[in-house]
């Protein structure tokens, strides 16, 4: 159902106390305003309160976008906020996409569905651990281009993109009836370059006007046109609302994201604790915030190809709401608590400013005077008692003794009745959800073994090219080929290679499996990959074919640099002790993009018959760049809720590849050891568990990618799976 008659002619207003928090259902389908003054952003000239969650459209499905919205509604969110990704629309240049996960305006459609508003952060630069930072690889070849600068070819094609996009979500903006109330242009922009900051501002204030809406950059440099937000663990102890309030005094306190931090490969996972989450956003609307996000509410997975250098596919995890859709319980029920709190009292907080009194302290002998105990009031309304202290302490409030654990926030009525506590949610259940292996049969798996050597067609030069250059980032695969003579054969031969972080390569003599190299760091650069090759059983001063297979394991989110990310064979080989000239034209190197099985897309029903697979599935193990194939239904155990109740791939069994679901690329699978260090990767974090396990193991299966018969499950593994037949499938069930 539409919101709003597309005819609609006439911009209605309605008139409501300047004290009342509306929704988007007391707006919904009717043209209305959107301002700010210094206590919150407005509707109709109501301050609203604005209580927002994370979901990436992309790294969730069309199938689970009502169940999340609904979800966040339950959850006491108003808002949902989203960035908007540049290389899902425009893959290639003069191509747009708008269909399935890129399909924006469903998405959008969805949440004024579920009667919420919606922050549409644009960038076009996202970071959000996404490759290349939603950045299209395509720009690279645009001559003259310089990212997130004061440049003439960046700024072009920023102001193209921009355009194009709020020409797309136009009849969702607000002037139209629609959800979208905010937007913001880049993104946590730190570079000293004022003259693109200015040039940003005057897009927003010129040709971005007519949005009729309040534009936002956060967490860095922003324009006078612009309303500058937060983006930390705690923008109340980080002192940045005290600043904010100084430089900035007629607008309001924005927090864009309340991080969650995302999952690296390699890492342990790492925990954010309830009651530091709890005490940074009971801190927020304490202090006179009046918009607040998690970033992120709903972390999802980043299917396909879609993740950054060394980025996990399962995204947020420790969040509200888990990656594959269930509930992260406490922290679901204990922040929903204080949300649906401060909805409540949301006229009372906002028709006025907080009145901030700090309170006295118990040291043992005597009340002293605190510095980091305060109460932050609104007569008639609500208090808030907070203890920055890291230890438990007793404060005087109104004349009573309140007790409060360290780094927490209370909530009180006027008549002093507790309405909420951040440091106590011990009646919620943590233990809500169960994994129920489906009792289908094991897979019956055929196999087939990716050529070292094919048909395909072949770029040859002198000397090997930068990956990205050949493949655009429309595969994660190049083939590096080159007849070598072995001068000596040792049966621990180095081999070196200039390459790139979150970069493998897997190294064949004429087609055989030799050894492996991968880095897996979040972050680029250029890195020199040594491994030891057992050449014993080749013959010296004998030509062999060397192969060389580069792997993307992401491109760098490139957060803040104006330079290009690159891939693959970038300097030196040095082979056997001698290094590979680069001006031998007898011995040139060949360059094949991708896998024949990308090629004729054997993961699909159309593309599967193209290739002879082998019913002698167990031949495949152990055996790199294979691929297995096979078929399942859905057994009638499983519950009728897979949204709810989502269904994931236990990958026992497997190493490093990609698995496809009738098709779907459900992405980068990798059974890597999850290491535990001496701290938790961000300062958000407390705590890291399963250490020594794998990073991830379970892979979710969105819902809208399953049916009921006849599944066709595909798996590439590039280093050889060594169980296949562990693989299974699971179902997570919410236990009420």
């Amino acid at each position: 159902m539409k919101f709003l008659p597309l005819l609609c002619v006439l911009f209605c207003v309605f008139v409501y106390a300047n004290a009342k928090s509306l929704t988007y259902e007391d707006v919904r389908g009717t043209p209305y305003k959107v301002g700010y003054d210094h206590r919150a952003i407005t509707i109709n000239g109501n301050r609203t309160m604005l209580i927002s969650g994370v979901i990436h459209y992309p790294r969730s499905t069309p199938g689970m976008w009502p169940y999340l919205m609904n979800m966040a509604k339950k959850n006491g969110l108003n808002t949902i906020q989203t960035y908007v990704f540049w290389n899902l629309h425009e893959p290639t240049p003069n191509t747009t996409n708008y269909e399935g996960r890129a399909n924006l305006n469903q998405f959008l459609q969805a949440a004024a569905n579920a009667g919420l508003f919606v922050n549409l952060r644009i960038g076009p630069y996202i970071c959000a651990e996404w490759n290349y930072g939603g950045l299209p690889v395509w720009l690279n070849q645009i001559p003259n281009m310089v990212f997130r600068r004061n440049n003439a070819a960046w700024k072009s094609e920023m102001r193209r993109f921009v355009l194009k996009i709020v020409d797309y979500v136009t009849p969702y903006l607000a002037k139209n009836g629609g959800p979208i109330i905010l937007a913001q242009i880049e993104n946590e922009y730190n570079v000293n370059d004022q003259a693109y900051v200015d040039w940003c501002g005057s897009l927003v204030t010129n040709e971005l006007a007519p949005t009729q809406i309040p534009w936002i950059m956060c967490n860095g440099k922003s324009a006078n046109s612009t309303i500058e937000t937060c983006n930390s663990c705690n923008c109340y102890d980080d002192g940045w609302m005290t600043r904010h309030r100084t430089q900035y005094p007629s607008q309001p306190l924005m927090f864009t994201e309340n991080e969650g931090w995302f999952q690296q490969w390699g890492q342990a996972v790492a925990l954010r604790s309830t009651q530091d989450l709890g005490y940074s956003v009971g801190e927020w609307f304490a202090a006179g915030g009046a918009y607040h996000a998690y970033y992120m509410w709903h972390g999802g997975n980043n299917y396909g190809r879609t993740a950054s250098s060394g980025t996990a596919t399962l995204y947020a995890d420790d969040v509200l709401l888990h990656a594959d859709g269930t509930p992260n319980e406490p922290k679901y029920t204990q922040l929903g608590r204080l949300q649906h709190l401060i909805a409540e009292h949301a006229d009372g907080i906002l028709s006025q400013d907080p009145v901030r009194t700090p309170l006295l302290w118990w040291n043992g002998s005597t009340w002293a005077s605190g510095t980091q105990q305060y109460a932050y009031s609104y007569p008639s309304s609500i208090n808030f008692i907070g203890n920055q202290f890291s230890g438990e302490t007793t404060v005087l409030f109104k004349n009573q003794s309140i007790h409060l654990a360290g780094q927490s926030v209370r909530v009180y009525d006027d008549n002093l009745n507790l309405l909420w506590d951040s440091a106590n949610y011990s009646d919620i259940n943590s233990d809500n959800t169960k994994y129920f292996p489906l009792a289908t049969p094991s897979f019956e798996w055929k196999t087939w073994s990716e050529p070292v050597v094919s048909n395909l067609p072949v770029v040859t030069s002198q000397s090997p090219i930068e990956q990205l250059s050949l493949t655009n980032d429309e595969t994660i695969y190049l083939w590096y080929r080159r007849n070598v003579t072995l001068t000596q054969a040792s049966a621990v031969a180095l081999v070196s290679v200039q390459t790139r972080k979150a970069n493998a390569l897997l190294f064949f003599l004429n087609g055989e499996y030799l050894g492996e190299f991968d880095n897996h760091d979040h972050a680029k650069g250029t890195i020199t990959a040594t491994i030891a090759l057992n050449l014993s059983k080749y013959k010296v001063n004998q030509e062999y074919l060397l192969e060389i297979l580069s792997i993307s394991l992401g491109i760098d989110k490139d957060y803040g640099e104006s330079t290009f990310d690159y891939k693959g064979i970038v300097g030196e080989i040095w082979f056997d002790g001698q290094l590979l000239p680069t001006d031998d034209p007898q011995h040139p190197w060949e360059h094949q993009v991708g896998l024949v099985g990308e090629y004729y897309q054997i993961y699909t029903e159309a593309g599967s018959s193209k290739v002879d697979w082998n019913t002698q599935w167990v031949q495949g193990i152990n055996k790199p760049i294979t691929w297995f194939q096979a078929r399942f239904d859905l057994d009638h155990l499983v519950r009728e809720d897979t949204v709810a109740n989502p269904i994931l791939l236990d990958a026992k069994g497997l190493q490093r590849g990609h698995i496809f679901i009738n098709g779907n690329d459900i992405g980068l699978y990798w059974l890597i050891q999850g290491i535990c260090g001496e701290k938790p990767p961000c300062c958000c974090q407390q705590s890291q568990i399963n250490c020594l396990a794998p990073t991830q193991r379970y892979y979710h299966i969105p819902p809208d990618w399953l049916q009921e018969k006849n599944n066709l499950i595909t798996i590439f593994d590039d280093l050889g799976a060594p169980s296949p037949g562990s693989v299974g499938l699971v179902q997570r069930v919410i236990i009420t």
